[in-house]
């Protein structure tokens, strides 16, 4: 439960919480207060009041520094290994290889095929499909792209780029002197986030009167990528379990 407080405004849905936890599911809150829902938690984790989305980055350190994460999932699910050009930080796109290219269509790297492949499901791909096949999208790494005018670029998968944000700035000790959460405390919730059967983040809409909200629920959803939790049955991210509803 993160920047929620259902004993008090999810009456009705708090009592599965209670009941899940009889069958073995451990309850952890993160609030700065401790409040009616702390009370009942295995483990109450109190951040100081906005650093969450630190927190959450942190987290997600660990789970790439010790390979917790669900690659098979992050490689099909996520826009993670999408190739990013590093002189502008923005996607590379088949309009950047090709004249006339489609502006919404990306590229991925095949570790299979070793070479530069557009990304199945991409928004302009005529077949909307995530499937992989045979591809083995790179995660890391740097490469090589072509443009249509003859320059060559320097590419990366947007997981390199995001692995070096957090190393170089949201490692446990690092983020336990913004959060006050103790480094340790950090690396339990990771693990015990990956070692999870499923895993649920059950958030709220308070987060959205916040500035800068939108980075907090993004680092919340990262987590359940990562993890391989977002659309498995009982688990992702769910903010008054509308997160989740198709089209939406």
């Amino acid at each position: 439960v993160w920047s929620g407080n259902p004993v008090y405004t999810r009456i009705p849905e708090m009592h599965f919480m209670t009941e899940a936890r009889y069958r073995g599911a451990k309850l952890v809150v993160i609030a700065p207060d401790y409040n009616a829902t702390a009370v009942h938690a295995d483990l109450w984790v109190n951040p100081q009041v906005e650093r969450d989305s630190a927190l959450a980055l942190a987290i997600a350190q660990v789970l790439i520094e010790e390979k917790l994460i669900n690659v098979d999932y992050v490689r099909e699910q996520s826009d993670l290994p999408f190739l990013v050009r590093r002189d502008t930080g923005r996607f590379l796109r088949e309009s950047d290889i090709k004249k006339g290219g489609r502006d919404n269509a990306f590229y991925l790297w095949d570790e299979a095929g070793n070479k530069m492949v557009l990304a199945p499901g991409s928004k302009g791909m005529k077949k909307p499909s995530l499937a992989l096949g045979r591809l083995e999208p790179a995660l890391t790494g740097k490469y090589e792209a072509k443009l249509h005018d003859g320059t060559i670029v320097s590419v990366e998968p947007v997981f390199e780029a995001l692995r070096r944000d957090l190393d170089a700035n949201y490692r446990p000790d690092q983020a336990a002197a913004i959060t006050d959460v103790g480094a340790g405390i950090i690396r339990r919730i990771a693990r015990d986030m990956a070692a999870a059967g499923t895993a649920m983040i059950f958030a709220s809409w308070g987060t959205c009167k916040h500035y800068h909200s939108d980075l907090m629920h993004r680092s919340m959803a990262l987590l359940m990528v990562l993890t391989g939790n977002q659309g498995r049955s009982g688990g992702g991210l769910r903010i008054a379990a509308w997160w989740s509803v198709t089209g939406f």
